[in-house]
């Protein structure tokens, strides 16, 4: 079962790696074949991210929220 275990653990990190590569040659490609400019990819993924956090806070309202209603009193 280990050997099983550890060839899965292998193959998904090379995978990881194959996707990280791609998104590497993917974004090397944007900039020096269609000239997008990097400051402009960085501000792309900061608002990315702060809508990401934005919909993980509100998530997380709402599950805190519904929790708080549903508690059954004693």
């Amino acid at each position: 079962m280990k050997v099983a275990t550890a060839k899965k653990a292998i193959r998904q990190r090379s995978a990881w790696l194959a996707s990280m590569f791609g998104c590497a040659a993917f974004l090397l490609l944007a900039v020096k074949i269609y000239h997008v400019p990097v400051a402009e990819l960085t501000a792309n993924l900061l608002v990315a991210l702060v809508l990401l956090a934005m919909v993980l806070c509100v998530a997380a309202s709402l599950g805190w929220l519904i929790a708080k209603f549903r508690k059954r009193p004693k």
